[in-house]
Parts: structure tokens; C-alpha cells; sequence
């Protein structure tokens, strides 16, 4: 099941979300100074949520076979799968801050939406990335 060009995809996404992640709630929106845990037992937390996220975006972009060519499946799947997060942390109320006003929520659901689809963007380019790569390779 797991091919390492599989692996190679989960880590790159991984990594790409989990630095997407900490920008933009460590930078700019400066929100882990509300973080009730150790900072380092937050950031590992996130970590494993993140690989989870990108696992599952991954898997579902290697195994969905769709008839016709899609050019942007990847940002697809991953616009609906960060759509899917962030309804379940709303409902559970899962969140940095208490209290929030109708359009910080708004703002927080449109970034988890672009952020897990420029996770998927990057798994659909590193798998076009990794085909290609192997295809020269068998060229030569």
C-alpha cells in the first residue's frame, strides 16, 4: 500500500501545512500566546493532527480515480477536506480564543479551506513531480 512516492507526498504535505499552519496562527494572527499547554506539547499535537490531515488528503488523492482527467483534484480534495475540519472543530468548539465575532470565524473557515487545498495542490504537483522524475529516469 505504501509506495515510497507515497511517503515522499504525506512529509512534503506535512510539512507544507504544518508551516502554513504556524504562520499564519504563530505570525499573524500571534494566537498561541492563548495556548494553555507547554508550547513544545502544542506544537507536537500539531504535528500528528497535520500528519493525519495530509495522510488523508494524500490517500484520497492516490486511490480516487476520476473518469476524465481533473487538472486540480488535489486543490479539490483539499478544499473539501478543510471544509470537513473546520465544521468539525466549530461544532466541537475547538478554537484559540472564546468569543469570537462572526467574521473572525468566517476569516478562520476560508483559511482552513485554502490551506488545506494548497496542501492538495502540493500533493497532485509532487506526485506529477515524482511520475515525471521516474519517467526520465527510465528514459536514460
Amino acid at each position: 500500500m505504501f509506495k515510497k512516492d507515497f511517503l515522499i507526498v504525506w512529509f512534503i504535505a506535512t510539512l507544507v501545512m504544518f508551516g502554513m499552519s504556524y504562520l499564519w496562527h504563530g505570525v499573524v494572527l500571534n494566537d498561541y500566546m492563548f495556548i494553555k499547554l507547554p508550547f513544545s506539547t502544542f506544537l507536537l499535537l500539531q504535528g500528528i493532527v497535520y500528519a493525519v490531515i495530509s495522510f488523508v488528503l494524500t490517500f484520497v488523492y492516490h486511490y480516487t480515480h476520476i473518469q476524465r482527467k481533473m487538472k486540480y483534484k488535489g486543490f479539490v480534495i483539499g478544499m473539501v477536506l478543510g471544509f470537513f475540519i473546520y465544521l468539525i472543530a466549530y461544532v466541537l468548539g475547538i478554537s484559540f480564543k472564546s468569543g469570537q465575532i462572526d467574521y473572525v470565524v468566517v476569516v478562520d473557515f476560508l483559511w482552513q479551506m485554502f490551506e488545506q487545498a494548497f496542501g492538495g495542490g502540493v500533493v497532485g504537483y509532487t506526485f506529477v513531480v515524482l511520475e515525471r522524475v521516474r519517467l526520465l529516469s527510465d528514459v536514460s
